[in-house]
């Protein structure tokens, strides 16, 4: 299996709605004159990997042609379980079973697939599969294509982002998700299985994204040193890659998702990184004028307007490649910033306020000393400013 491809859950009885999904199928309900050719699915597909479901004979046909033009992981569901040895013994011809397509074979009545969790799932006129069950797999926002009708699922009501590193600008870690309810089962595996430190995610729209840090204890973890990536949040396949500063920081709250755009402060500028694609959109570079440098050291999104805490440049911490051949993941003597007597990290004396939009500053606020952005927060219009044994502040927002 390819190290940037989830692994596939197939258990049936897998209830666990994930918070999140990649928009990569379009869920606008169409009718069809003719089943989709493998042309039509491949164009509509906007993401380079991801998963999707064949069933039936034919259905394994299309899917080899599909894996050789994608890196998508693919399930085929045979009706005839006759048929499964030679089919599965051709598929490790070719080199894709159990590597890039998995084949079983059962009544399409019941698929043997974790809900929710392929980006589509295409079914020829003469498999007789129940419209619920079809969409039952298919992920939020995805498509099943039955005979010559196409389906979308839509979102449901009641999921809730995860848009800050902390829930929310409050700091409150509780999620107001309505649909993810007990017994919390296994939705899928996925890599990595191990990765840089520190690490902070945030999630929105069905999409994870994962800033990865400075310091890897051992080989395996390299690969990721300094990364963001995104994931589909209902599969675990990885969307997208970008570099980020290397040295910095990542553990703070410099990163809110939302919808369409992922937000990323560093030592430059503010990020705004379209959430589908990983391109960079836009950024805005605060004025030095007022906040005393570019490096971004605290954000928050509410009502629609960005509020952050900017100031000087901060050391960056030297990247770690280690190689550890022992046990354990100990700081010491790893981190330089770590190690220190007092945390070297997210301190600044300014705030301000932005309308993205117009990347125009409605306000900014300024305290004497350097505010410890570990303690700051936001509610209701209400942004809490603190250093520890000095101030706490209440600024209108």
């Amino acid at each position: 299996m390819r190290r940037r491809t989830a692994s596939m859950v197939v258990s049936s009885n897998l209830r666990l709605l994930v918070c999140l999904a990649a928009f990569s199928v379009s869920a606008v309900e169409t009718s069809r004159a003719a089943p989709p050719t493998v042309d039509e699915v491949v164009a509509t597909v906007t993401v380079p990997r991801g998963v999707g479901v064949f069933l039936g004979a034919e259905g394994l046909k299309r899917a080899y042609e599909f894996a050789s033009r994608t890196e998508f992981l693919l399930y085929v569901q045979l009706s005839d379980p006759r048929a499964l040895e030679n089919a599965r013994r051709e598929a490790a011809s070719k080199g894709l079973l159990n590597r890039r397509l998995s084949i079983d074979a059962g009544p399409f009545s019941k698929l043997k697939l974790a809900s929710d969790i392929a980006d589509f799932l295409i079914a020829p006129r003469t498999a007789e599969v129940p419209q619920a069950e079809a969409l039952r797999v298919v992920r939020p926002k995805g498509a099943a294509y039955l005979g010559d009708e196409k389906i979308g699922k839509p979102f449901p009501a009641g999921i809730d982002d995860w848009s800050h590193p902390y829930h929310g600008p409050d700091n409150n870690p509780q999620s107001k998700d309505k649909v993810a309810r007990a017994p919390y089962l296994t939705q899928f595996l996925s890599t990595p299985w191990y990765a840089p430190l520190p690490q902070v995610a945030v999630a929105s729209a069905g999409r994870i994204f994962k800033a990865y840090g400075h310091i890897a204890f051992k080989v395996r973890e390299e690969p990721l040193l300094n990364l963001l990536v995104a994931y589909n949040g209902y599969n675990g396949t990885e969307l997208w890659r970008r570099p980020l500063v290397p040295g910095i920081m990542v553990h703070r709250n410099t990163m809110i998702a939302t919808p369409s755009t992922l937000y990323v402060g560093d030592d430059k500028s503010l990020k705004l990184i379209d959430t589908v694609t990983g391109k960079l959109k836009d950024e805005i570079v605060p004025p030095v004028e007022i906040t005393g440098g570019t490096f971004w050291k605290w954000i928050a999104l509410e009502g629609g307007v960005i509020y952050a805490v900017v100031g000087k440049d901060e050391m960056r911490d030297p990247v770690v490649r280690q190689r550890r051949r022992s046990h354990g993941w100990p700081w010491y003597p790893l981190s330089k910033g770590f190690n220190m007597p007092r945390n070297p990290w997210g301190f600044g004396k300014t705030l301000i306020a932005i309308d993205p939009a117009t990347k125009k500053v409605l306000w900014h606020y300024k305290e004497k000393e350097a505010i410890d952005c570990r303690g700051v927060c936001m509610k209701d219009g209400r942004i809490y400013l603190f250093r520890f044994g000095r101030f706490l502040t209440c600024v209108n927002a």
